[in-house]
This record gives C-alpha cells, structure tokens and sequence, in this order.
C-alpha cells in the first residue's frame, strides 16, 4: 500500500514557510498558465500535431485519497508541535487560517463532497528522471525542456488544493507508468527526529549518490485514483500525464474552471489554438466545453474592448495581454502574409499587420504558441517611433534543435512571463540580441515611417484613463502617432472674447493700468540652477490616485544628470475657466526603476522645494518607470475632474550668482 514518507530534517519549517507563501500568493491565471504550458511543452516533445488538455472535475471520498491516515496523522503532530513552540499556546493567524482550511477540507472529503481536478495531456509522459526533478526543488536536464508538468512552476498548482497535496502520474510510449505524490504541511516530531513539513507518496528514499532520489512505487502499488486518470490517457492518447489535486478550492472564487481556463488560454495560447496546435477540454460531469481554433473567435470578441490586463484582486488577476491586445493578435496572425524570418541562429514567424488597432508599434512574442511578453530587447517601441502604428507577432517554435528556441526559452525565466538577457551567458546574449536586430532590421524595412520634425516632445501623450471614471492603468503604453496641438493664446481660449487689432499707444500717452489685487506671500525657494530648454524625451502619466502618480518615459540621449519636472498640462480643465499652463507641481516622493536590467537603476532625490527631481544615470532608449506622490495646487482639485499632468526633462545649469 502506498504511504506518505516524511523524512528527517535539521530546519523547522511552519505552516507558512517562504516556499509555501511563494506559491500559495499566485493568482489562478497564472497558475492555469503554468499548466497549460508545461502540457504544450511536452506534447511538442512528443511530436504530437496538436496538445490535447484535459480539466476534470470529480466528486471524490476520503477513502480515495492515497495514504488519508497517515496524512492526518502527521498532520496533527505538527499542528500541536507548532502550538507548543508558541508563547502563547496558540497558532499565528496565517498559520491557523491554513489548518482551518484543511480542516474542512477533509470534513468534506469524509462526507464525499470534495472536488479533486485532473489536469491530464498527451505530452511525453513521465519517467523516474522527470519525476525525480519534479518531486524536488524543479532543477531539470535541458533536453527534457522542463516538459510534462514540471519545472520552477511545478508548485505553482499547489496553490490549488486546499490539503496542499498533488499526484502525478505519467505514461511513456513505450507503456511504462509511473505514480507519485506530494504533501507539504509542517515539520513535525518523528519517533527519534523532526521531521520534514514535505511528504512522498514513494516505496522509500534513496541515497542520491548516482542521482536516484526516491524509490517509487511498484506498478501494483499505485493509488487507484491515479491508476483510473492512466487509464484515461492510455485510452485516449496512448501516452501522456496526469497531474491530480486533490479538495481542489475553486479557485478561492465564484469563477467556474472553464470562464477562467478558457480566458487564460484563448488570451496566451491564441497561435497555438488557431493554427490547430493546440486543444483545451473542460469536463464537469456529463459536460464537455471545448476551446478549439473554432470557438477562439468567439471568446475573444467578448473583450475585445478592454483595453487593460485584469486588475489585481479580480478573478482573473495576472492574466496577460489585455482583452484588446489579445483580439489584435488574433486578428494580426489570422490575415494571410505572415513570413519565415531567417536569423543566424535559427528561423522565426513573424505576422504583421499595418494600421494597428492600438495606434502605436506593438510587438508579442511567442514560444510554442504561448505569449511571453510584448517587453522585448532590441524590439522596444522607443526603437520604432518613427514608424507608422503596426502589430507584429513573432512566434519562435522548436524543441532543443533549434539555438534561437533554446535562448528564448531560457530567457523566459522561471514564469516564462519575460525575456531577460541576463539570465543568458555573454555568448548567449550576443547571440540573441544579434537575432533579435536582424528581426527588428527586417520590419523596418516593411513598416513606414511617419515624420515627426514638426512636433515637440510634449505636443503629444497618451493617458489611460478609466471609461468609468476611476483612475486605473494596464500595462504601460506609449506614444502613438503625432498630433499637433496647437498652442494658442491664453485670451483665445476665453469663450466670447473678440480679439481687435489696434494702433499701439503712444510713448507719451501709456493707457492706464487697472489696479492690480495684493499678491499673497509666497515662502522663499532656496537658490536653485536655471533649466536648460527642454530636452528629447517622452512619457506617460497615469493616475493612481489623487495624491499618486504612475509613469513611464524613455529618453533620445544618454543624460549624467537631469532633472524631471512635472507640470498641469494646459487645458487640463475641461471647462476652459482656467488656463493651467506651466503649473508645476509639488513632488512629494519619487521612486525610479528601469526595465532594461542590463543598466545600472539610475539614483533619484527630489531637489529642496519638490519643483523637480534630480535623476543621475539616464540611458538612451531604455523604458523606466517611476512612482511619484505630489502635492497639486489646491484650486486644481475644485476646477479639474481627472487632470493631465506632463512630464519634462531638463538639463540643470549654474545659476549667474553661483
């Protein structure tokens, strides 16, 4: 019979361990991501035409959850262990909250009311080398391509069980079948040791002296709720894998699997799914939905207006692109005239669509049909400001074979959410940046350009703002195409004010002056540099709230130092009563970091008075973003709803007295 083994250890670990708070705090789109792309992964290794991914929810008994005894067993010595070591005799409240929902968990499981999901693929199964990286810290061979549902993020479903308990089972091609699982609750005293908070459904441990970790369960030793989820992909796909969580929690929401499955692979697989790559089941009891290249349309359309990623504390927190980019990369990798760009180190897919919905330059990057980021070096929108508004979609697919698969993936980073070159050796990095220009070189030459002489910097910006009147902000955007503004007179923005050209007055004769009103006293400004005029440079604000400020800008020119100031922009009160022009605004606090990690994070501090900020260390091209608190004039709150505020970048200069 398969039992839990718990080993000794020398470090307690509570309820709330950092591991288990690493995971636990994952939002459900990014933990369905997870899976979803370790099946993809490993059905291209297997060199299946299309992954097939099963959901499915049961209604299962305490009595089929492998080893429910010795479990509790354990269970309870830690829950008492822990409450001895406190001062007071009682758990911390994180700590309780997570005995609490484990109790419950298994009083429904006694009563057969606990929901176990089943996560099952057609990928290239598991076997003891796979499962040895799955069942320890996720470090893994890279031929393996961190396949069939293990990695870095093979924790991240963990999240998902309200008993912290996940099984795996695995089918190779060749027949062979493997099972395992793991629990992780608390260190715990054994007969003669602590023992580990981290439990295996093993037949022992091994020594690891030749690599071999646990000794795992003979064929006849397998739990039957693993043997019957085998079963199902034998039957179904002849090889594959089954990842099983036990009282799955629902996603701690009112969200059923399939609004919130469907939404995360329609808006991250949306290559995979239209070009037949890629098939996604959701089965709840008699009920079968399917998202398939026929039904991707469908879901997409419903949010085609949404113009941010979903806001954090919502259902579908995490879930990238926002429903707008997502529609535009289906539209852009629907129309026929996508090309195969060769690089040095290996060919990409690249679908371009001119006259982008957006209306600025907009790149995503995918790997195997999964979105990885729209944030990618050598590919910044800075690097085509120039260039009429397009949408490319770049799709690099292969398996270990391919150099340019295998640099972009391992620059994926651990949540496969990024493309870091740091994380690449100096080689590496060389390499893939010189493929990542050439692709760049090849839609220069297709998208054209716009000419911008005629307009300065700060004749031209664009603010998210919330349709329903909030102050809000999705993933940052950019510039778009240039509009002019015209500056016109203060006198002209008066409505009814007639303009008469007359003679000037005569020297002798000066017009009389009306008497000007008491100006209040304003506290003295310490002595400060002039500016320079303003220099090359773009950003964008978005309110956070009243007092808070979010932005991102990018500047032409490398800068030593520089100063930032933020203004009123002119015509921020839409009423025309008041002329907000060259309003500076209070700065507060001020907070700068740079998404380019390959350059030192510039240093900041707010020059005496809070009328600009000092920033040492700006690089050309490079997207930093900033947080700023700040103190408007008080008459801004009473005239304007939601003011525009811009930002300016100076050069400081000696003022004549110093």
């Amino acid at each position: 019979m398969a039992t839990l083994k718990f080993g000794p250890t020398v470090s307690a670990k509570g309820f709330t361990s950092i591991e288990t708070s690493i995971f636990n705090n994952l939002p459900p789109a990014t933990i369905v991501r997870e899976l979803i792309q370790n099946s993809l992964d490993a059905a291209v290794e297997a060199e299946e035409a299309t992954a097939i991914i099963r959901f499915r929810l049961e209604t299962v008994h305490l009595s089929e959850i492998p080893d429910a005894k010795g479990y509790q067993k354990a269970f309870s010595k830690a829950v008492q262990y822990w409450k001895d070591r406190s001062n007071s005799g009682h758990l911390a409240d994180p700590a309780q909250q997570v005995v609490d929902r484990i109790e419950n968990a298994f009083e429904s499981l006694a009563q057969g009311k606990a929901t176990v999901l089943s996560v099952l693929d057609n990928g290239v199964g598991l076997d003891e080398k796979r499962m040895d990286s799955l069942m320890s810290d996720g470090a893994s061979e890279k031929q393996y391509d961190l396949s069939g549902s293990y990695g870095v993020g093979h924790l991240a479903p963990m999240a998902l069980s309200d008993i912290r308990y996940m099984l795996y089972g695995g089918l190779s091609a060749h027949g062979d079948r493997i099972a395992c699982g793991r629990a992780i609750l608390a260190s715990h005293p054994g007969k003669k040791r602590l023992m580990s908070a981290e439990g295996y459904l093993v037949r022992d441990f091994d020594d690891g002296l030749f690599g071999k970790l646990y000794k795992y369960l003979g064929p006849r030793s397998h739990p039957k709720i693993i043997v019957s989820r085998i079963n199902e992909v034998k039957t179904e796909w002849g090889h594959g894998c089954a990842v099983i969580i036990p009282a799955f929690n629902g996603f701690r929401s009112g969200a059923t699997v399939w609004e919130i499955v469907s939404k995360v692979a329609a808006y991250n697989f949306c290559p995979a799914i239209h070009r037949d790559k890629l098939v996604i089941e959701v089965c709840e009891g008699e009920e079968t939905k399917v998202l398939n290249s026929s039904s991707l349309l469908k879901i997409l359309e419903t949010d085609q207006s949404k113009l941010r990623a979903a806001r954090s504390g919502s259902v579908l927190e995490g879930l990238r692109p926002s429903g707008q980019n997502a529609y535009s990369i289906l539209k852009t990798i629907a129309q026929e005239g996508e090309e195969i760009v060769d690089t040095e180190i290996g060919a990409a897919r690249i679908s371009l669509l001119l006259q982008a919905p957006t209306g600025f330059p907009r790149i995503d990057l995918f790997r195997n049909g999964m979105w990885i980021t729209d944030e990618v070096p050598k590919l910044k929108r800075a690097d085509f400001a120039d260039r009429q508004p397009f949408h490319a979609v770049i799709e690099i697919e292969g398996n270990e074979d391919s150099y340019l698969h295998r640099l972009v993936r391992k620059a994926e980073g651990p949540m496969h959410d990024q493309l870091s070159l740091v994380l690449l050796s100096k080689k590496e990095r060389q390499s893939l940046s010189a493929a990542l220009t050439s692709i760049a070189g090849w839609l220069k030459e297709r998208v054209p350009t716009v000419g911008t002489d005629e307009y300065t910097v700060d004749d031209f910006l664009q603010v998210s703002i919330d349709p329903d009147g909030k102050a809000g902000h999705e993933s940052f955007s950019f510039w778009g195409v240039p509009t002019p503004v015209l500056r016109r007179p203060s006198n002209q923005l008066t409505p009814g004010l007639e303009i008469v050209e007359v003679d000037p007055p005569k020297p002798r004769d000066p017009p009389p002056r009306p008497p000007r009103p008491p100006k209040p006293p304003t506290p003295p400004r310490p002595r400060q540099s002039k500016r320079s005029n303003p220099l090359p440079f773009r950003s964008v604000i978005v309110p956070e709230s009243a007092k808070k400020l979010s932005a991102h800008f990018s500047s032409d020119w490398d800068f030593s130092e520089a100063w930032l100031t933020l203004r009123v922009d002119e015509n921020s009160d839409f009423t025309c009563d008041r002329v907000w022009q060259d309003e500076d605004v209070t700065i507060t606090s001020f907070a700068i970091g740079s998404s380019e990690s390959t350059f030192p994070t510039p240093t900041s501090e707010i020059v005496p008075g809070g009328h600009a900020v000092t920033v040492h260390g700006i690089k050309a091209k490079v997207n930093y973003y900033v947080t700023l608190e700040i103190d408007s004039p008080r008459e801004l709150a009473d005239t304007v709803g939601t003011p525009v505020f811009r930002m300016e970048l100076y050069r400081p200069q000696p003022s004549k007295k110093d």
